[in-house]
């Protein structure tokens, strides 16, 4: 009998220990406008570089894909150079990524592809508004403090 109620109170124990990590399944990421405000911050001070994973390759700007480390290192160093700034910055949204969401970046096969195969539930569409037009960046989780850069597109007027 006694071997009984121990058998019992294991499968409860072992139940319970699996309720709760199907409970535990992670909702994905959001981004929140002070995360974002806060990256912003670093690209207008053409800090993004200081921050090791931020900016990971391949990454989409624009209509394009860059697929390099080198390349993605260059355009945000280039970036530093000219000073540039998203000016009154202000967040409007942030949208997951969902199956149609490629073609705010580009109406192509390579962004189609890039969404499919560098995009997950942690990923989000976030929309600025600055001083010169839209801009949209592609986030993902936090690193460091900085929400993830996986693409950048804009201005857009």
């Amino acid at each position: 009998m006694r071997t009984t109620g121990t058998a019992i109170r294991f499968a409860l124990a072992s139940a319970l220990v699996a309720a709760l990590f199907a409970s535990c399944a992670s909702a994905p990421y959001a981004q929140k406008e002070d995360g974002v405000l806060k990256l912003v911050t670093l690209i207008n001070e053409g800090r993004v570089s200081e921050v090791e994973g931020l900016t990971p390759a391949p990454f989409a700007l624009d209509t394009e894909t860059l697929y390099l480390e080198s390349d993605v290192a260059t355009f945000w160093k280039n970036l530093k150079e000219a000073s540039f700034a998203m000016k009154d910055a202000r967040f409007v949204s942030a949208e997951h990524v969902g199956p149609e969401s490629w073609k705010v970046f580009a109406d192509s096969f390579d962004m189609k592809n890039f969404f499919a195969r560098y995009t997950g539930k942690d990923t989000s569409v976030v929309t600025l508004e600055t001083a010169d037009g839209t801009y949209l960046l592609l986030l993902e989780r936090a690193v460091k403090g900085y929400p993830r850069v996986r693409g950048l597109k804009g201005p857009i007027r």
